[in-house]
């Protein structure tokens, strides 16, 4: 491909590096929302629709984004539910943008920087989230620093079924660390592997999916361990199992995750149990999603989450997008304080775009 900007290598050197530099020097801070909370929106791409994608210097850059905005009524509200706005109705947008660049060398090797912007608003309330890695592949996977990924991509649960604006609420598992982190991903025939330590060295997990080689019927596993400090207040130690189940336009997938919680204020442990179900069916350009969640934390109430949703594939990207959302947990730790709490019903809408 022809080089489209008349850029010298020293100065796509500098470029990488003032990209590299002013997402470092946003703060490393919780995530405002998921990657994959937006992915289940988007429309698949068509023949014709391919990422902005051009050359420099002997390196490729690339730019890719989602966006997407709509309308949410809640029937019922707890005001303490974070991250979700607040009753009645209210209008929100969100988007996902990443500039990615990297060159492949001519002893096989390939470095590069991501960058990446997530905005969301609602109810007045706006977040803007940077995030970066810089990585180094090779035949034997891939080692980076940074937080341009998600560190529970090899999960699977019910949220792997979801389509539109369904949304699981903690659905089988608690979230893994957002910070940055030292981060090893590899493919082994089958197998993929994600280990990450936080470069604080407080939390740590490693993840492993087996993808079974059937055309017919596909089936997955996956497997995660985390551990470290959560939320400041807890020691933690968990691990999530899951399955996925694809044939033809079905998907079906199960998860269950135990997660052992060590209050640092000197309480007494306890534990937190989920499991999660869902399923989702593709024809024509329709998708629809639905899971269901059930989990006990400390011996406590049960906790419940359930979700529907569809998404309509217009073309090129573009869709639309529906969903139910419930939740109703109380979740409280030995110490008094939730852990994964919340109480709202309600339904959302959206259009997205990706480009």
């Amino acid at each position: 491909m022809n080089s489209l900007l008349p850029l010298s290598r020293g100065a796509l050197s500098l470029l990488s590096v003032t990209i590299g530099l002013l997402f470092a020097t946003l703060p490393a801070k919780g995530q405002t929302q998921r990657v994959s909370d937006i992915d289940r929106r988007i429309a698949p791409r068509t023949q014709f629709q391919k990422p902005i994608a051009w050359e420099v210097g002997d390196h490729t850059f690339l730019f890719e984004g989602t966006s997407l905005a709509g309308t949410q009524y809640l029937f019922d509200f707890d005001p303490g539910t974070p991250g979700i706005g607040r009753d009645h109705f209210d209008l929100y947008y969100a988007g996902v943008y990443d500039l990615r660049i990297s060159r492949k060398m001519a002893n096989t090797l390939t470095y590069g920087v991501n960058t990446r912007l997530l905005t969301s608003g609602i109810a007045g309330s706006e977040a803007t989230e940077g995030r970066f890695d810089v990585y180094l592949r090779g035949i034997w996977g891939q080692v980076s620093y940074g937080d341009f990924d998600d560190r529970d991509t090899l999960v699977l649960s019910a949220r792997n079924s979801l389509a539109g604006e369904a949304n699981l609420f903690y659905d089988g598992f608690v979230n893994t660390s957002p910070s940055r982190a030292f981060r090893y991903r590899a493919r082994y025939s089958s197998f993929l592997v994600d280990a990450a330590v936080d470069d604080d060295g407080r939390n740590y997990n490693a993840g492993f999916l087996y993808r079974s080689p059937h055309e017919t019927v596909k089936r997955a596993w996956s497997f995660d361990y985390h551990g470290g400090d959560l939320y400041g207040r807890y020691a933690r130690n968990g691990v999530t199992f899951g399955h996925m189940l694809t044939y033809g336009s079905w998907d079906i997938t199960a998860g269950v995750s135990w997660d052992h919680l060590d209050p640092y204020a000197g309480f007494n442990s306890f534990d937190r149990i989920s499991g999660s179900i869902g399923t989702g069916y593709k024809w024509g350009r329709t998708t629809v999603g639905a899971g269901l969640l059930v989990a006990e934390t400390g011996g406590g109430d049960l906790e419940y989450g359930a979700t529907a949703g569809f998404r309509y594939d217009f073309s090129r990207g573009f869709s639309f997008n529906a969903g139910y959302l419930y939740l109703d947990s109380n979740s409280l730790g030995t110490d008094g304080l939730p852990v994964t709490a919340g109480q709202l019903s309600g339904i959302r809408t959206s259009f997205s775009y990706r480009f």
